[in-house]
């Protein structure tokens, strides 16, 4: 089965979803509320940008990928700031409270700084690759009736 993937929107959503962690963070959530969802949260971002990274990875031929790649690399960023304020803040959903969860926190950066370097290694073969963007049979196809 082909499956369209619509990278935009679900960068978009995983954005969005971050950015609500990112407030959580920053407020006195409850933790007997909120610290299992965060990091259930946490570890589904973490498998929907590795998905997302896999299929476009896979997919060489679609149009818009190096944006794509470029979005993807933004959202790495933007997980990279929460997991480092959620292992060196002082809220109530932290490392700082629960020490517990420094070992997944800091295995989620790892495998966010493993999904950057295929981002830049992909990013910088598109560009070689890219270099040619019209082949010369296609030109000489496209210059035929002048």
């Amino acid at each position: 089965m082909n499956k369209r993937v619509n990278f935009e929107d679900n960068i978009f959503i995983l954005k969005v979803r971050i950015r609500m962690l990112e407030d959580l963070v920053r407020l006195e959530a409850d933790p007997e509320i909120y610290l299992g969802k965060t990091l259930d949260d946490l570890a589904f971002i973490d498998a929907i940008l590795s998905s997302l990274l896999d299929a476009l990875l896979k997919n060489g031929k679609l149009i818009e990928r190096d944006e794509q790649f470029h979005n993807l690399e933004e959202t790495e960023e933007q997980l990279d700031t929460l997991l480092y304020n959620i292992l060196n803040g002082s809220g109530s959903v932290s490392a700082a409270r629960f020490p517990a969860i420094q070992e997944k926190i800091r295995a989620f950066q790892r495998l966010s700084a493993d999904r950057k370097g295929f981002i830049r290694d992909a990013r910088g073969q598109g560009e070689e690759a890219g270099a040619l963007v019209v082949s010369s049979d296609e030109l000489s196809e496209l210059l035929k009736d002048f």
